[in-house]
């Protein structure tokens, strides 16, 4: 075999995340593959009309697949509703999303489905979720082998440790877990009820419901979501903050234009967004914070231990990406700790965290660490 087709042979990595879906080969720095993890089929319209008929016609006349997927799927945005799979658990449209990008890779047609995959495994990950994905890659794709790689295992890779606290704040998950040394311990991890989604929900319930609004105005969960990416901080007092708002602090005033034409103020609002992290009855959510959960899973730990996990708070994730948010956790970590350990207390923020786990996995194969755990497709045994 060539040299010029031995690349096309490599192992593929994918990461199949509630918001992003990520796919690139292994060994590179980054994922070929960015897209959005989103659906619609071309019969959901979001409204309906007594006075035109046909409006698939109109809209669809050329395309003749009942669904559209990722970039393609989000510019309708506006004319149909919008499904994210892998919150629905939809496996029947997975198949058709990875085939559109996998096919975007240039890929000769003899080596089709000849690559080995590493899928990235959140802990949430079930049993049932791996048996169907290797239905999908073994029986209808017929791939060769899947490793199921630990999301943590893979971002701790990115930083050169093997020991941590790995907090990763997805779009509809957050978890938090612990690897020592290399060790997990499956009683010192943990799922956080509070996420990007939800995040995003509290920003559209903090604009919609302000008594400063007079006009009626035209604001959705994915507007809120891109306001939230771009606009989202963390203040290390958001009371304080909130009262020189009042008192005429302009410097967190941002205007935003809306679909409809209209120019939005928002201030407050920017930095009342994570507070949920922090106090999760302020949506309703009786459960304990961030914090509390990150020194719940590192007091599972032998004391002993302590020192070392929490010098290596690492955030991880699209929902990590808030400014100022690692010396805010930081600083509600201190509240349940001695004064010994106290100084030893580090929050890790790197640039690029929203993608740490499928860099991950790409450092460890390129290093020869993924060996053992090859699932083999039997069909091609």
């Amino acid at each position: 075999m060539s040299i010029e087709k031995k690349p096309f042979l490599r192992p593929l990595i994918l990461d199949i995340g509630s918001s992003t879906f990520r796919l690139g080969w292994a060994g590179e720095d980054f994922p070929d593959i960015l897209a959005p993890s989103v659906y619609v089929e071309i019969s959901d319209f979001i409204f309906s009309s007594d006075v035109i008929d046909g409006l698939e016609e109109i809209y669809f006349s050329n395309i003749s697949d009942k669904y559209l997927v990722g970039h393609e799927a989000l510019k309708y945005q506006n004319i149909l509703n919008v499904h994210f799979f892998k919150k629905e658990n939809n496996y029947n449209v997975f198949p058709k999303f990875f085939l559109r990008y996998y096919r975007s890779l240039n890929i000769p047609e003899e080596f089709y489905f000849k690559q080995p995959l590493i899928i990235i495994s959140p802990f949430s990950m079930t049993e049932q979720d791996k048996k169907r994905l290797q239905e999908i890659f073994f029986k209808q794709l017929n791939f060769p082998s899947i490793y199921f790689l630990s999301e943590s295992r893979a971002i701790l890779s990115t930083l050169q440790k093997d020991s941590g606290v790995i907090v990763n704040i997805g779009e509809s998950n957050t978890h938090v877990s612990t690897i020592f040394h290399g060790y997990t311990n499956a009683m010192a991890r943990e799922n956080f009820l509070i996420s990007g989604e939800s995040m995003t929900n509290y920003l559209l319930n903090l604009i919609l419901l302000r008594k400063s609004i007079k006009k009626t105005i035209y604001m959705d969960e994915l507007i809120a979501k891109e306001l939230k990416e771009k606009l989202s901080l963390c203040v290390l007092n958001p009371k304080k903050e909130k009262n020189r708002i009042k008192e005429g602090l302009t410097k967190y005033d941002r205007l935003v234009d809306l679909p409809d034409g209209i120019k939005l103020k928002i201030n407050y609002e920017r930095f009342q967004i994570s507070e949920i992290l922090f106090n999760p009855k302020l949506i309703h959510v009786d459960f304990i914070s961030l914090d509390e959960i990150i020194a719940k899973v590192v007091k599972t730990w032998e004391m002993e231990n302590w020192g070392e996990l929490l010098s290596n708070i690492i955030l991880s994730g699209g929902g990590s990406l808030i400014p100022g948010l690692n010396e805010r956790l930081r600083l509600e970590v201190h509240k349940h700790f001695s004064e010994k350990l106290k100084p030893l207390i580090k929050v890790i923020s790197v640039s690029g965290r929203e993608n740490m786990s499928w860099i991950g996995a790409s450092i460890l194969s390129s290093k020869g660490e993924l060996k053992k755990g090859w699932i083999m497709n039997p069909n091609l045994q």
